[in-house]
């Protein structure tokens, strides 16, 4: 399903934080959101999965405004991971995962052999299927972000949104992720620090900075030494990867250009 954002325009105790955002992410392709630390990524994000109520514009799901479905049915169609975890739960980690068949559940209504098996095949996806019985406030910070993607892949969406997945993993996990993503053929909305990352992973990026999109296309069209220090305010070559032939960006450590604006 394409996800499009129409005009968005998000505030906080009346300052504007993103104004006028117009963005999509077509059905089966990973769209990525770079830009710098308060150019609006997560804001954005949390409108998509309805964490937040912006100002003005509208989120479309294949044209019908999110906004008009119930939560319920809502949450059958978009999965989040955001950057805010919650506090720890005293749950075990298939309860957890579990969690992501609530939008398919009637109120008190408990598992059922189907929904085990659900369970089972996401914590096995992201390798945590021998986890199910642990805390899942005795986890590491990369095991429970992992966990947390189960949630989602058993919520079985048609649209994942993931606010910066990749924190708290090692690089093994990092490149497991990206491919798991890869891997699900499912329209993705996701907001990434490590360029290299998005740049490998990402079918189309949109560049954000002081809340507005200021570029937008595949990786190798976005990703230019003029935009990394326009935007990043960092010096930067790009070249081919030797392995994948994406986009691979090297950065130069020893030097920075004028700071981007706020």
């Amino acid at each position: 399903m394409r996800i499009e954002v129409e005009g968005l325009r998000v505030a906080y105790d009346g300052r504007t934080v993103v104004c006028g955002v117009d963005l999509f992410a077509a059905p089966g392709e990973i769209t990525g959101l770079i830009g710098p630390n308060g150019s609006g990524k997560s804001s954005v994000l949390r409108t998509v999965y309805r964490h937040l109520r912006p100002a003005s514009g509208r989120v479309l799901l294949d044209g019908t405004d999110l906004a008009t479905l119930s939560p319920a049915r809502s949450a059958r169609h978009v999965a989040a991971l955001p950057q805010e975890r919650g506090g720890d739960f005293e749950l075990t980690v298939h309860e957890v995962v579990a969690m992501g068949r609530t939008p398919y559940k009637r109120a008190f209504a408990g598992e059922d052999d189907g929904d085990r098996a659900i369970v089972a095949d996401a914590l096995d996806r992201v390798g945590m299927a021998r986890y199910g019985t642990r805390a899942f406030s005795a986890l590491s910070g990369g095991e429970r972000q992992r966990v947390l993607l189960a949630r989602t892949l058993a919520q079985d969406p048609d649209v994942l949104v993931l606010d910066e997945p990749t924190n708290h993993l090692d690089v093994r996990h990092q490149v497991e992720l990206l491919a798991l993503l890869r891997a699900q053929h499912r329209t993705t909305l996701v907001s990434l620090h490590d360029l290299n990352a998005a740049a490998s992973v990402c079918d189309r990026l949109h560049v954000l900075r002081a809340g507005e999109v200021v570029a937008s296309g595949t990786p190798l069209e976005v990703l230019t030494p003029t935009l990394i220090a326009d935007v990043f305010g960092v010096r930067a070559a790009v070249i081919g990867h030797p392995l994948t032939g994406d986009p691979l960006i090297a950065f130069d450590h020893t030097a920075t250009v004028a700071a981007p604006p706020p």
